[in-house]
């Protein structure tokens, strides 16, 4: 039986949670320099969040609670972070089904691609396809997103000066994270140690380290 195709990945974004999102945007503005603007609203996770541009096809969004809206349980941490704190991180594909059909020929386990959208403030439907890695995912582990080509990517309209310099994952297991990016094709910097994430920013006010 011939294996998967393996598709291209490449970096999309870093989800940052904090749970205010007013607090959020203005800490990272204080930071930076750079204020995040309003994104819009998930209908289905009880979230909205803010948005910037880390350059060409990848963005840093901060993800917080909406007022009075029930959380998704796989959202559920969103509201325990007082500083924005990193979560998540997501790798791009052109071919999310052929990517998931990658991942689960090596062994891990991969809940099935399933359809999201949100509204921008200007009435835009932004959509996609993503899944997350199974319950026994490594620790750290990024999740796989596909736009669909008829939206715009929240890079080109998020609000510029940000650039991403580096970023490290550390996990505590980190051989089998390791294995996991390199089925999928995906080079990152990823060490041993209790899960945590380090995002570092070239930013107007010199460089900025956002980790948890």
């Amino acid at each position: 039986m011939n294996s998967p195709r393996r598709p291209a990945v490449w970096l999309d974004h870093f989800v940052v949670a904090i749970d205010d999102l007013d607090v959020g945007i203005s800490a990272f503005e204080g930071l930076t320099g750079v204020r995040p603007a309003y994104g819009g609203a998930h209908p289905n996770l009880g979230t909205h969040n803010a948005l910037v541009s880390l350059g060409r096809d990848r963005y840093l969004e901060i993800l917080a609670p909406r007022p009075d809206a029930e959380l998704h349980p796989m959202v559920q941490e969103v509201g325990e972070h007082k500083t924005l704190t990193p979560i998540f991180w997501a790798l791009a594909t052109d071919d999310i089904v052929e990517l998931h059909r990658v991942v689960r020929a090596v062994g891990f386990a991969a809940d099935e691609p399933s359809p999201g959208s949100r509204v921008t403030e200007d009435g835009e439907t932004l959509s996609w396809s993503m899944f997350m890695m199974g319950d026994e995912r490594p620790a750290n582990a990024p999740f796989f997103i596909q736009w669909d080509p008829a939206s715009r990517h929240p890079s080109t309209s998020a609000p510029a000066g940000c650039s991403l310099e580096s970023f490290t994952v550390a996990s505590v297991d980190n051989e089998n994270l390791e294995w996991l990016l390199t089925a999928v094709g995906f080079t990152a910097s990823v060490v041993s140690g209790p899960t945590r994430t380090v995002i570092t920013l070239g930013t107007p006010r010199g460089a900025v380290a956002i980790s948890d």
